[in-house]
């Protein structure tokens, strides 16, 4: 039954025969189906005819109002003035704009100081550091470690040495870290049997 209505619409679509013989159910069907058969072969037929043609048709100026304008551009009015005129014009529009630029460049880095590229520090800048904090961070141990890691912080690149520094002497990375002392069991004190 399938069969049959789908034979019918090919041969409507393709070669603009009517169906023949098919039941009342499926002719129902046919019927609801052919308004939209009959716009897909309108839409595929305009389409391919524009093709054919080159591209799309132009539009005409009823389609669209705004390309047809009542009063006259402003650029139309600058070219009928006064030679010379016309390019004072735009200068001062020119330093208009780089003015309003350099006062947006102004208020933006008001707060913000330009910030200075890291470079990594020296021994000596290290060890004085780490004195003036009365910490006991290893200045050599520390120079080792990041330099052997690029000077990142995990997958970032450090951007101040001197809280390293901090983060050391607090997580205790000192050379005088206290390490817990294992209890002697070699005797058997403190040992009741």
């Amino acid at each position: 039954m399938r069969l049959a209505l789908y034979d019918g619409i090919m041969d409507y679509v393709f070669e603009g025969k009517e169906p023949e013989g098919l039941s009342p159910i499926l002719s129902g069907y046919f019927s609801l189906l052919r308004p939209n058969l009959d716009a897909s072969m309108r839409h595929y037929a305009a389409s391919t005819g524009n093709g054919k043609k080159g591209g799309r048709p132009p539009k005409k100026p009823d389609e669209n109002p705004a390309e047809t304008q009542d009063e006259p551009d402003e650029n139309l009015m600058e070219t009928h003035e006064e030679p010379g005129g016309n390019r004072e014009k735009e200068c001062e529009k020119e330093c208009e704009k780089k003015k309003e630029e350099e006062c947006e460049k102004e208020i933006k880095g008001a707060d913000k100081p330009p910030r200075a590229r890291f470079s990594p520090p020296t021994l000596e800048d290290v060890t004085a550091y780490c004195r003036e904090r009365g910490n006991n961070v290893d200045p050599q141990k520390f120079m080792d470690h990041y330099a052997s890691n690029g000077w990142r912080v995990g997958r970032s690149k450090m951007s101040d040495w001197r809280a390293a520094v901090r983060v050391w002497e607090g997580n205790g990375l000192d050379k005088t870290a206290k390490k817990t002392a294992l209890p002697d069991y070699s005797s058997d004190e403190g040992f009741e049997f």
